[in-house]
Formats: structure tokens, sequence, C-alpha cells
């Protein structure tokens, strides 16, 4: 199929990619300080006025210095607008947030209004001085409490520092910790047979840049942290959802979308392929790039989301992938829609394994050398899928979806597993390293990104397929998208919301890592 195809080669230029979350919030907590010291300024004044003391005045200078920290730090916000500008957009463009912030900001300095005028109302000699002593102390202390406070916030945010959330391991034999923090959001992670750690992630650029890359991990002598060094960056690696490794080389499941539209009909051209990584020099970086399966149907409307996602080599070096429907729950004209892929060993065949799903997400070889594949739920939200993938059979989509009232599945395969509502299984691993101990192993382990678990699963024949006799949380962390396991038995998870790489291992294996 690919006689005469030509490789490609591109530049590898490292580049990371923050959240932009983090610049919503702090624009948000810039402006509520901004109204909140103003407020306050304006209250200091009047109250300075009624009756020029020197504590009115140092009330009065705390505010003013709050109002010009906070209008010096919006100028750090976006480096394309100044602070002011940045107001102006935001009022222009009728930001709700920014207009809830500057309300609350409001709000919280409105008591000042009426405090204000009551603490410099006529007291009694006696308690003259006191009351004075008292109220400075207060309103000085409130002004520095709130100010501080919400630079701590904007310093966090503009560093990018976040505090992760809590991370539990439900298997006492193991521990969890950080591996690496990333500073992007990550998609697919796999490791090699010898131990090599690669993630994928796609970036889009404030710039309008748009592209894909891959980092290596590898581990710090002095820490159990991993350094992040980037192996292949490019445009071509723009949705890159899938990843897996053969001998030296890396395999990335990815598309971009180009649609052509000609007399009220919009048409999208195959742009989804299964791309090669070969690093020819040996110098860590892959910077060679060929199309061992091209023109898969990749990402389409109606529902662009939808793409090929999942790879997996089987023991007899054939390649599996995924491809999705381009709707929630509709009928698709193109062959390879909502299908599993089966490429031969030297790339050069291509079939359908299996029909019948909506957006199969990850693949995995399981127990007996089987194929295994999770498949996202409709839009109704029933519960996403792991299915037993058996060669010509069909799973249902788009005609029967899982526990559908009056509706009787006659001549589709049902899946052996349907998770709760909500539930969104992206990413597989199975383990058989002998270092895990036999509960452990010969398992299934699931990512559940809605409900921030890892499962583990044990999986046995019953019949011409297999049933779910064990099903457990292995771990709690937030929004697990994929997990992978080395030779030893380590595994390997990353987090989209935090942003890190999680390593789960042995307790007794501690010392020796």
């Amino acid at each position: 199929m690919h006689d005469g195809h030509k490789g490609a080669t591109f530049e590898v230029v490292p580049r990371l990619c923050g959240s932009e979350a983090q610049r919503v919030n702090a624009v948000d907590l810039c402006v509520f300080l901004t109204f909140y010291s103003f407020v306050v300024t304006f209250a200091a004044a009047r109250m300075c006025v009624r009756r020029r003391s020197l504590g009115a005045l140092l009330v009065l200078a705390f505010a003013a210095a709050a109002t010009f920290i906070s209008t010096v730090v919006g100028y750090y916000l976006d480096p394309e607008r100044t602070y002011p500008a940045l107001l102006r957009f935001m009022i222009s463009e009728h930001d709700f947030s920014a207009a809830v912030a500057a309300l609350l900001g409001i709000g919280a300095a409105g008591a000042w209004l009426v405090m204000v005028p009551a603490a410099t109302c006529d007291a009694s000699p006696e308690d003259s001085a006191f009351r004075q002593v008292g109220t400075t102390g207060i309103l000085s202390a409130s002004i520095i409490g709130v100010v501080v406070g919400s630079l701590l916030f904007l310093w966090k945010d503009l560093r990018g520092e976040q505090r992760d959330p809590i991370v539990r391991i439900h298997a006492p034999e193991f521990v969890i910790e950080k591996a690496a923090d990333l500073e992007f959001l990550p998609v697919r992670i796999a490791v090699s047979d010898q131990g090599r750690i690669f993630v994928s992630y796609t970036y889009f650029e404030n710039w309008g840049d748009v592209g894909g890359a891959i980092v290596e991990l590898t581990p710090n002598e002095h820490s159990a942290q991993y350094h992040t060094r980037v192996v292949a960056d490019s445009p071509l690696l723009m949705r890159c959802y899938g990843l897996a490794t053969r001998d030296n080389d890396l395999f990335v499941s990815r598309t971009g979308i180009a649609a052509h539209a000609q007399d009220g009909k919009i048409t999208y051209d195959m742009a989804g392929a299964v791309t090669r990584l070969r690093d020819l020099d040996g110098d860590g970086y892959f910077e060679y790039a060929d199309d061992v399966v091209p023109s898969i149907p990749g990402s389409r409307g109606p529902d662009t989301m939808h793409q090929n996602n999942g790879i997996v080599f089987a023991p007899d070096g054939s390649l599996f992938v995924t491809t999705a429907s381009a709707d929630d729950r509709a009928l698709d004209a193109h062959d390879w829609s909502g299908a599993i892929l089966r490429c031969s060993s030297d790339f050069t065949k291509v079939d359908v394994f299996a029909r019948g799903f909506r957006n199969p997400f990850s693949l995995e070889i399981g127990p007996e050398g089987e194929l295994f594949a999770t498949d996202n739920d409709v839009d109704e939200n029933p519960g996403d899928e792991l299915n037993h993938v058996v060669q010509d059979a069909h799973y249902g989509h788009p005609f029967v979806i899982p526990n559908e009232r009056s509706i009787i599945p006659a001549g589709f395969t049902e899946p052996i597993l349907i998770g709760e509502a909500e539930s969104n299984y992206l990413g597989m691993a199975y383990a058989t390293a002998e270092a895990l101990p036999e509960k452990y192993r010969n398992c299934l382990y699931v990512t559940d990104f809605m409900q921030n678990r890892i499962w583990r699963l044990r999986l046995e024949r019953s019949g011409d397929t297999f049933k779910v006799t064990e099903m457990e949380p292995f771990a709690t962390l937030s929004t697990p998208v994929d997990i992978a396991v080395g030779p030893d038995g380590d595994f390997f998870c990353i987090s989209r919301r935090t942003e890190n790489v999680y390593r789960i291992r042995l307790k007794q294996q501690g010392g020796a890592k």
C-alpha cells in the first residue's frame, strides 16, 4: 500500500504549553483586587477628611498603595495588552466572570462606606484615643490581609504553581508518588519494552500555532522525580491521541481536519493517520516521520471531537487502530468509520477487524492475547463500554446503546462491562510483570477520567468471550487520562487537570528504585 511512499523529517523545537485556566483565574482575582482597593481608598479618603489624624492618613496610604499595586500587577497578566486596555476589552466583551469579580470586590469593600462614618463619629474624650487606635489597626489589617492574600494567589497563578489534589492508593502493597511536572495537558503515555517513558500532548498557542509534541521522561539520580525532554515536536503531530512503541520507533495516531464546501455540501478529507517516528542519528530526537497508515477518516463533522484514537501492537506484530464515527448516533458512509482496523506487521495491508463503535478510545492486548477496547458512550451518558473485540463482530453503534429500554440487541456483540453513568474510560494497561503480586498480575487497569479512578479488573474466559470477575479501585487521582506499565511492574499514569505524571510502585521495591 505504501510502495514508493517517502518519509519526512521535521525540526524538533522544544515547546511547553501551560494551562489557560491560570490566566483566567489571575485576571478575575486582579479585577476583584482593583475594585476592592479603589472603594477602600475612597472610604479611607473620607475618613481622612473627617478625622485628619495620623492613623487615618496611614489607612489612606495603605489603601492607595493597594490600588497602585493591583494596577502594576495587572500589566503582567496579558503581554499583548496593558491593564487598562484589558479592562476595557472585558467590558466591551461583557465578560461575565470579570463582572462577578468586580461585584465581589465592591461588595467586600462596601461595608467600609458604612463603617468609616460610624468609626469617626464623636466620642467621649476618655475613649476617643482608644477607639481611634483600634479603628486604625482594624482597617489597616483588613487592607493588608486582603491585598497580601490576593497578591500571593496572583503570584502563584502567574508562576504556574498549583496545589495538587490528594491522590490515594487503594492497594496497600503499593505507593503512589508524583514522578514529573509536565507544564502541558498530557494526552497519552507509553512505556517501551526497554522501560523508556513517553508522553504526548497537543498544543494551540495564543498566536495561533498548532501542533503536537512528545516528551521522554528520564530518571533523576537525586530524587524520585523524572526529567522531561522534548523528543518530537511538529504541526504534523496535532491531536496525537494514540501512542505506542515498537523496537526503537514511536508510533502516533494523529489527525488534522480539512473541510471543503461546494454547492452547499460540506465534505472532509481523510486527515487521520498513524505515523512512525524514528531517531535516525541516535541523538535522542525522533526527526524522521512516515505515515505507515494514511487516509484514516480522522476528525470530521458534525462531531469533530471524534477521530482515530488508540493504537496497540499484537504479539504477531500487527497493529490495531481505533476509528470513530462522525456523529453521536448516526450512520456513517465511510467503510472505516466506527471500527477497529487491523494492519499487517509490514503495514502493507489494512482491513476492518470489527465494527459498531461510537468513539473507541483505548486499545489493549489482554489475557490470552485477545483484544480489548473502550468505547465512549453517547451523549445520553449511560456509561462507557469495555469490549472484548472479536473479528467480524458488530458492537451495536448507532443502532443500540447499553440498557436502552424496549430494545433487544439481537445480532450485536454486547460489552463485557458498562461503566457508571458519566464514566469515561480513556486509558488501559494490562500488567503481566512477574514482580507484581499475584493479585495484581494479569489484570487490566482502566482509567476513569470522570470518576477520578483507576480500576483494577480481572478477566476470565466465559465461553467465547470474557467476563469481569473482579473490579476494585486501584488508585484515586484527578482526571487520569492514560496509564502504562513498565517491564518491572511500575505503573505510570498521567493526570490531565494537574498536568502531572504519577508513578505507582511496590513498597518493598522503593529502596532499589
